[in-house]
């Protein structure tokens, strides 16, 4: 016999969806004002996101694992990063245990800028979770990330 649903956790659940639907909305709303005012692309955000997030874990990404979280072509990426690369938002390096593998970093002007837009927000964020305990706010990102998990489902 198939497990009942329960209303309560349906309702929850529910709520939370659509939560989540409304932070993307206005992320997405408040990201496109800084695409704008920098003349960038939505995937170019996108990129600098990865990029940014290689650059400060000390873990640069390669031109192909961009394309990869991108879902765009090789060649497409290829002209993304060539374009963030001209305007001084990344630049390119060769790895020096494997000269054959190019990594994107952020450049030094790009953090600045963008720590001038974001960092503002994450005080924000930061005062508006005030009232949760560590142990929730950890909860809550795992629950986060496994909801993201369902965007990209195992392939067969």
């Amino acid at each position: 016999m198939p497990p009942q649903p329960e209303p309560q956790r349906d309702a929850v659940m529910k709520d939370l969806v659509a939560a989540l639907q409304t932070f993307t909305v206005e992320s997405d709303v408040f990201v496109d004002v800084f695409a704008r005012a920098h003349q960038l692309h939505r995937s170019d955000l996108n990129a600098i996101m990865w990029i940014s997030k290689g650059t400060t874990s000390g873990d640069p990404i390669t031109v192909g694992e961009l394309a990869t979280r991108l879902r765009l072509s090789p060649a497409a990426t290829t002209a993304l990063v060539d374009r963030l690369e001209n305007v001084g938002h990344v630049r390119r390096s060769r790895d020096p245990g494997d000269r054959r593998r190019v990594t994107v970093k952020m450049s030094d002007t790009a953090f600045r800028v963008a720590s001038a837009f974001f960092v503002p927000l994450g005080g924000r964020m930061n005062e508006a979770a005030e009232e949760f305990t560590t142990e929730e706010l950890a909860r809550t990102a795992e629950i986060v990330r496994r909801l993201t998990i369902a965007f990209n489902p195992p392939t067969p």
